[in-house]
């Protein structure tokens, strides 16, 4: 009987526990989560989590550059150089799979469907034939 009795009280008290905790506490609670960057995992993401990377290159040198898809979504992904005229682009684009993609401009609109490691390239484009040798930002927005 003793034992009957401790575990109806003990469940009396977490019932009064529960209905104590006022909603704007749970609320503040659930916001506060939502708001932390660590626990919303970005659908897509340079290889350290960031969604900018700063580079440099040097003239006919090729980077390649590794992005992680958690879920599908679509993004831009865009090159961004001190100068409008450096010969700098985004050359192709690799998915998981092996496939490959381009060549494309300094920016691309790109869905991904299928989670994994994909890699971009960047290079010059060979058929302009103006050297590029500097920083380079390659920055993914969201869409």
């Amino acid at each position: 009987m003793n034992k009957i009795s401790s575990a109806i009280l003990i469940s009396a008290a977490l019932i009064v526990q529960a209905a104590c905790q006022s909603p704007s506490d749970q609320d503040r609670n659930m916001r506060n989560n939502s708001a932390d960057p660590k626990s919303a995992e970005k659908a897509v993401s340079f290889n350290d989590g960031h969604l900018v990377k700063h580079m440099e290159i040097k003239s006919g040198q090729t980077d390649t550059i590794f992005i992680f898809v958690h879920r599908a979504d679509s993004v831009r992904i865009k090159i961004k150089t001190p100068s409008d005229t450096a010969n700098i682009r985004i050359s192709q684009l690799f998915s998981p799979n092996g496939t490959a993609d381009g060549p494309f401009g300094k920016e691309l609109t790109y869905r991904f469907i299928d989670s994994g490691k994909y890699f971009i390239t960047i290079n010059e484009n060979k058929m302009v034939g103006n050297h590029y040798t500097g920083s380079y930002e390659v920055e993914i927005i969201p869409n």
